[in-house]
């Protein structure tokens, strides 16, 4: 006797009697009269029907209440959970994409919610349905910007099964993303700036200052050192000149070198911004009774069993609490009350605020941004490092 030919790749994980018809790209099933009924060209919809038929016309290949409460955690025909998979593919998708340190926790925490949700559900089996129904369970009262990042989080988990082989295909292709509204997030008015400044902590006006003055982030923000010996790809700080350099726009006492995370791979994602009398005022001011390598630091009030993972000293702020302080004090002042919550401008919008006074005093930001269409800067390098070294300029304010 012949052994059965075995299905190509189209077939592969469909009920039986079910089959792909390349000629047409649709499915049909062999009903038991023995003639064939087209399903249509939707794979979850034909393995739906034909499971349902297969189960009511063919109950030795239908698959019983009984089979799914007694075996293999509710796996069909022996095959294992998608849950069990998760963990592997999360390690490949790591290992493959480099993703930062923020985001690797994003996707560790969206790998746990997968787990516990498809702990009992086979990888072929997983459909459309599945997506939606994970979206509304975890997600329903998140924005669409959430939601959009969730399902594009399953859209790539599903791919690397899919290149696996662990699953036929990608379930979430065909879901399709929420319209996301244009940006509410209001511009920092200087008003605004100087309002939160006035009754902000020392560290949080430092964070504010250093921002203002450079143009950057939290992130790379909360990362700059009082000193640096050397230049490097990996840190951000200040290096220092034995004497004041004199300039036609001012003196200058070093470089303030800044690598900017976001655009790592880039070359304009290392920018050497000189330090003049006012970037060293405010590094200056900074220094307290805290012995701390950082620029922005604070000691923690309470005592803790340890630092977080994303700083390396205890004196390192987060970029999530310098955010969260720096909105926590915008509410208590009531600068922005007569805006609604999601308008009010965060942290983050400094930097829009910086590009623009930069921009009235005819200075191109860009290069200072580390935006990568710049388009007027001057890039050498040092310990093979490229960094892109931006022109003198200042933004005066009253602040400190």
């Amino acid at each position: 006797m012949m052994a059965a030919r075995p299905r190509n790749k189209q077939q592969i994980n469909l009920p039986e009697h079910l089959y792909y018809d390349a000629r047409w790209g649709t499915y049909r099933i062999k009903l038991v009269s023995g003639k064939f009924k087209s399903l249509g060209s939707d794979r979850d919809a034909a393995v739906s029907i034909a499971r349902e038929y297969n189960l009511i016309a063919r109950p030795r290949i239908g698959i019983k209440v009984d089979d799914l409460l007694s075996g293999n955690n509710g796996s069909m025909l022996g095959e294992s959970a998608f849950s069990e998979h998760i963990p592997a593919l999360l390690k490949r998708i790591i290992e493959d994409e480099r993703p930062s340190a923020d985001l690797t926790k994003t996707m560790e925490n969206d790998a746990q919610r997968c787990q516990v949700f498809f702990a009992n559900i086979p990888s072929s089996q997983i459909t459309l349905q599945h997506v939606n129904d994970y979206i509304t369970q975890y997600h329903s009262t998140s924005s669409a910007n959430v939601q959009n990042r969730k399902v594009s989080w399953l859209k790539k988990l599903f791919s690397y099964a899919a290149d696996e082989s662990i699953m036929p295909s990608n379930p979430a292709s065909n879901k399709k993303m929420r319209r996301v509204k244009s940006k509410q997030r209001q511009r920092l008015k200087m008003e605004w700036f100087m309002t939160i400044h006035s009754v902000a902590p020392l560290w949080l006006q430092t964070a504010m200052d250093l921002s203002l003055q450079t143009t950057h982030a939290r992130l790379e923000i909360s990362r700059i050192r009082y000193s640096l010996k050397q230049p490097n790809s990996k840190s951000c700080g200040c290096f220092w000149y034995e004497a004041p350099q004199e300039t036609p726009f001012g003196r200058v006492f070093g470089i303030l070198y800044i690598h900017r995370q976001k655009v790592a791979e880039k070359e304009a994602a290392h920018v050497a911004i000189p330090i003049g009398e006012e970037l060293k005022r405010i590094i200056d001011r900074s220094r307290d009774k805290v012995v701390s390598p950082f620029v922005v630091h604070r000691l923690p009030e309470k005592r803790s069993n340890g630092i977080s993972k994303e700083v390396s000293h205890i004196s390192q702020l987060t970029p999530d609490y310098i955010s969260r302080a720096f909105s926590a004090l915008r509410d208590d002042v009531g600068c922005c009350d007569h805006l609604e919550p999601a308008e009010r401008p965060t942290f983050h919008e400094i930097r829009a605020l910086a590009a623009h006074l930069f921009d009235i005093q005819g200075i191109d930001p860009q290069s200072r941004m580390a935006h990568t269409d710049a388009k007027s800067t001057r890039i050498y390098t040092q310990n093979h490092v490229q960094w892109v070294e931006v022109p003198y300029a200042e933004i005066k304010t009253k602040a400190g």
